[in-house]
């Protein structure tokens, strides 16, 4: 009996040690965390301006008073029926229009032409820059064009404004303008400024200041130089420069003269500028223009953007 028991302790003192030293089992392991992806948040475009939406905007007057307001109905603003009336108001949007990038957003504005009339013959016209904030029209600075001019074009390229009409020369009856003008604005700094003027003589001659040196949108440092040519040498062959810093102050201006063989012929211009005694810096705009002695209009202008270092 004592052997049987001796022998069944000896069988699982063995099984004992059969169980317990072999090896243990691995656990299985943790399935990886599942990482969910935010979902991508795509921006909304902004629409372009529409034709309607331009019709029915609020617009600040520009010829007779620019701190009134008024609301535009499918192109129409009406005070009053009576032309006669002090009061009496009608401002209409003029055709065409044009569609584009004003201000570099990638958002499409536009450009209108505003046609003020308080009685009487006179009907004064204005492009106006319109600026898309956040899909509604915003009023964005104006140019006064002339009085009953003939609209021939106006479109948006390379974020400029390009105007073709025939405006009013100095003997012009009202009735009757006979300058044909093209004209080139950009919106800076809320304003819209002119780029760029070219009539026509007479005889049917362009009239034109090509800035050659320094390069648009170049870096340059002072002192500088301004190079170019005229189609038309000025009146006693004077041209004026003006200056304007990155919020379209004018910070410099003056006459200058042009090389020309022959009055009235073409010429050439070299204008030395030094402002760095000003502290002049950055984005600086310098424009060349010829005016008219008999009413100071512009007959002629050019201009360049430079980034001074």
């Amino acid at each position: 009996m004592k052997k049987f028991f001796a022998l069944l302790s000896l069988g699982l003192a063995a099984l004992g040690c059969s169980v317990f030293s072999s090896p243990a089992s691995k656990p299985a392991p943790s399935p990886a965390p599942v990482i969910q992806a935010s979902p991508t948040l795509t921006p909304i475009p902004v629409p372009a301006l529409t034709a309607d939406q331009l019709k029915n905007a609020s617009y600040q007057l520009v010829f007779q008073d620019s701190h009134k307001t008024v609301q535009l109905t499918n192109g129409v603003y009406q005070n009053g029926t009576d032309p006669a009336s002090p009061d009496y108001a009608d401002v209409t949007l003029a055709e065409p229009m044009a569609f584009g990038d004003l201000n570099g957003d990638g958002v499409g504005d536009a450009a209108v032409l505003l046609a003020e009339n308080y009685g009487g013959t006179g009907v004064f016209v204005s492009v106006v820059a319109v600026i898309n904030q956040n899909g509604q029209p915003v009023q964005s600075g104006a140019q006064m064009i002339d009085d009953r001019p003939i609209l021939n074009s106006i479109n948006i390229q390379n974020g400029q404004i390009f105007l073709d009409a025939t405006v009013h020369g100095p003997n012009d009856p009202g009735c009757c303008p006979n300058q044909p003008i093209k004209e080139a604005y950009r919106f800076i700094n809320g304003k819209l400024v002119f780029t760029s003027v070219v009539t026509k003589t007479a005889n049917g001659l362009d009239r034109v200041i090509t800035i050659d040196s320094p390069a648009e949108g170049s870096s340059a440092s002072w002192p500088l130089t301004v190079t170019g040519k005229v189609s038309i040498a000025p009146f006693e062959n004077n041209l004026v420069y003006s200056v304007f810093d990155a919020d379209n102050n004018q910070i410099a201006n003056g006459p200058f003269l042009v090389n020309a063989d022959q009055p009235g012929g073409p010429g050439t211009f070299s204008l030395p500028l030094d402002l760095s005694s000003a502290g002049v810096a950055g984005s600086v705009r310098i424009q060349i223009e010829d005016s008219s002695p008999a009413d100071g209009s512009i007959l002629a202008l050019g201009s360049v953007t430079v980034i001074i270092k």
